[in-house]
């Protein structure tokens, strides 16, 4: 039988992949099959990495 996933993503894992995106994708690919919401730490790493990129190019 199919087990029902119960847990969701963490707010602390959630602030870490936006501040670090790497963290995200590694946090997705070990977590995927045992949280419900996995694919927000991808949405979270995504943010984190365009706010990024923004800063960047407004500092240059």
């Amino acid at each position: 039988m199919a087990e029902e996933k119960s847990e969701k993503a963490g707010v602390f894992a959630l602030i870490c992949s936006f501040l670090i995106p790497l963290i995200g994708i590694i946090c997705y690919f070990v977590n995927k099959n045992k949280v419900e919401n996995a694919s927000s730490y991808l949405f979270a790493a995504l943010g984190g990495f365009l706010v990024g990129f923004i800063l960047r190019l407004s500092a240059a």
